[in-house]
């Protein structure tokens, strides 16, 4: 188990707190950290292959909260752009043969940018949840001499 997910461990009768109200962003694009990632397998679709899955728990803040938004990476060869658009948001660099080399063991607690948008739930079309449409490169840095 993750140990995020550890802790104090209730009783039955103990009060719980209700915690913060789901906060849907206006779709954008948004800075993000990586706030878990897991392994996992992904059992096959019609639309995909069985495979290895990474598990993302991307933290975007807001003025109004923090919002957690959960993506998947299925790693089969028709994903290969979805894995370097990922890689290179939180600043890897393709070489120069345009292969990005990833390193899952950098990415907890990496930064990065994504575009969000909204989409309607499976089960209940009527809820609402964000999602990443894309993945974004990180910003060039320009450098100035004598300034930091």
């Amino acid at each position: 188990m993750n140990e995020a997910y550890k802790g104090e461990v209730l009783g039955w009768d103990d009060p719980v707190k209700k915690g913060q109200d789901y906060i849907l962003l206006p779709e954008g694009d948004y800075d993000f950290i990586v706030e878990s990632f897991e392994r996992s397998w992904f059992d096959g679709s019609e639309k995909a292959p069985a495979c290895p899955r990474a598990e993302l728990k991307l933290r975007v803040e807001t003025p109004e909260g923090s919002c957690v938004i959960n993506d998947s990476l299925l790693l089969y060869k028709k994903m290969e752009w979805k894995i370097a658009q990922f890689f290179i948001s939180i600043g890897f660099e393709a070489d120069t043969d345009n292969n990005v080399h990833p390193n899952w063991n950098l990415v907890l607690r990496a930064a990065g940018r994504a575009r969000i948008e909204i989409k309607p739930g499976l089960k209940d079309p009527t809820k609402k949840y964000n999602y990443v449409k894309d993945y974004l490169p990180q910003p060039k840095r320009q450098y100035t001499a004598g300034k930091f």
